[in-house]
């Protein structure tokens, strides 16, 4: 089995990424993304926009705000409609790997990741949803503490993990014949949201 490296982006932070936001906006299902050589690569938080295409103030320049209580239909929605306007703008679809959504509101779109064209990302930097921000380190003062919390929780659930020397994330331990403790898809997903919400949403 690959060894696994969930990292922390800095910047933008989400709970257990939905499929549609990485395919989307640079990743796969449960926050893994092919991001580095070696493995898989997931986190709490989603991969950004190019730095120059995010606008300050954030919510002041209406980009949808995500919540720890939304439904996964809900921030589908809002990761789809940032699909559409990049693809509209430019941004190539991953040839075989896009399907269409269930109601063609762009949430099966599997985009290029080369972060090209980048007048794409400027012209659709206000539908890029913000992260809670309980998952977000500049806003929650207590991130840190939460996050090695949250590294227990999944250990408590099986899962054969430790958190990162830097804190950046966490990644499996070493010799373990089954480090993911056996889950894996829908029961690895339960498990990060569940976490999740028992360690950021319960502490406000």
């Amino acid at each position: 089995m690959t060894n696994s490296t969930h990292r922390v982006v800095a910047g933008l932070a989400a709970f257990t990424v939905l499929a549609v936001a990485l395919s989307g906006c640079g990743g796969g299902t449960s926050g893994a993304d092919k991001g580095t050589a070696g493995g898989d690569v997931a986190s709490l938080i989603t991969p950004s926009a190019p730095a120059s295409a995010t606008p300050a103030g954030g919510a002041a320049n209406g980009r949808p705000q995500l919540r720890l209580d939304m439904t996964d239909e809900e921030e589908e929605r809002l990761w789809g409609t940032y699909n559409i306007c990049l693809h509209d703008n430019g941004v190539k679809l991953n040839d075989g790997r896009s399907q269409p959504g269930p109601v063609g509101d762009g949430t099966g779109l599997s985009l290029d990741q080369s972060g090209e064209p980048k007048a794409a990302y400027v012209a659709c930097a206000n539908k890029l949803p913000l992260q809670p921000p309980e998952l977000d380190p500049e806003k929650n003062p207590n991130y840190v503490s939460q996050w090695n919390d949250y590294v227990q929780c999944l250990r408590g659930r099986g899962m054969k993990i430790h958190s990162l020397p830097d804190g950046s994330g966490w990644t499996y331990d070493d010799g373990v014949a089954d480090p993911a403790g056996g889950l894996e898809g829908p029961a690895l997903d339960k498990a990060e949201r569940e976490c999740t919400m028992e360690i950021f949403g319960a502490k406000k």
